[in-house]
């Protein structure tokens, strides 16, 4: 379970992201993801309204589905790993004046039946009062620590709320990794392996023969939920390296921390160039 804090960090804005619109009010809410973890039992979000109106914001529950490429689309139903049988959350519906806040609070019922696994749904507020009718989810890729999301249109924003019933701890490995030289960029497909999502950052970089490393390309941070084996990714390479003729020792690195420390876990590596 030493992995659980560190990894939240990866969950925000994944799927839809809403361009400029007008709104009235403007919804922040922080964190941007809650994780169940050991023995607790309840947990809470903050609402707040950074608009210069009064909001009304309506929660509720939705199933989402990842796709193979990345991003969330909406499940059928009621998905096989959804949470919403076991957590309740109170308030459902909050006006809001400017700067002013609301807690929602979130309560586990830990079943002594529930078959292990890990079991995740969507905490979605709508703003009612906008008449913008975009849309944005606070699940993404991009970490943001410290720091909560916040979208100037009309909901929805959706935070990821999981449980894991389990003891068991995330893996994964890189399957292939594609150089696509006319865009100067790799394509790179990652499995996940086991019941529980992988959330964890992919590292491109040379290795000298004396051991020291120069990254080729910025970090890119990769989530895989429960939902699917194997998702893929691109990586742009830095202005000053060429994927038609990577130096020698060329790697790619999964890990579950943003930079390799000592203290982090490398899930899976992948040599490019010997």
């Amino acid at each position: 379970m030493h992995l659980i804090r560190p990894i939240l960090l990866l969950l925000a804005l994944m799927s839809l992201v809403p361009g400029p619109a007008r709104a009235d009010a403007v919804l922040f809410i922080f964190p941007t993801a809650v994780m169940f973890e050991d023995n607790q039992r309840s947990a809470e979000v903050t609402l707040t309204n950074r608009g210069d109106q009064t909001g009304t914001f309506e929660m509720s529950w939705s199933d989402m589905k990842m796709r193979p490429e990345g991003g969330l689309t909406q499940y059928e139903g009621q998905a096989p790993w959804s949470l919403q049988p076991h957590v309740r959350y109170s308030p459902r519906r909050v006006t809001l004046a400017p700067a002013e806040s609301q807690i929602v609070k979130f309560g586990l019922r830990r079943g002594q039946d529930v078959p292990e696994g890990e079991y995740y749904s969507h905490f979605r507020v709508l703003t009612l009062n906008s008449e913008d009718p975009s849309a944005g989810n606070a699940d993404a890729d991009e970490p943001a620590a410290g720091s909560g999301v916040m979208i100037n249109a009309r909901p929805a924003i959706a935070i990821p709320i999981i449980w894991r019933n389990s003891q068991a701890t995330s893996s994964a490995s890189i399957e292939s990794v594609h150089i696509d030289q006319s865009a100067n960029k790799l394509t790179v497909a990652v499995r996940r392996d086991g019941q529980l999502s992988v959330r964890g950052y992919l590292h491109v970089f040379e290795t000298a023969p004396d051991g020291t490393r120069r990254f080729l390309a910025e970090t890119a941070p990769l989530v895989i939920y429960p939902s699917l084996e194997v998702r893929t990714t691109t990586i742009e390479l830095n202005d000053d390296v060429n994927a038609g003729s990577l130096p020698r020792g060329t790697e790619v690195w999964y890990s579950s921390d943003v930079e390799i420390t000592a203290q982090s876990i490398v899930f899976a590596t992948y040599p490019i160039v010997p």
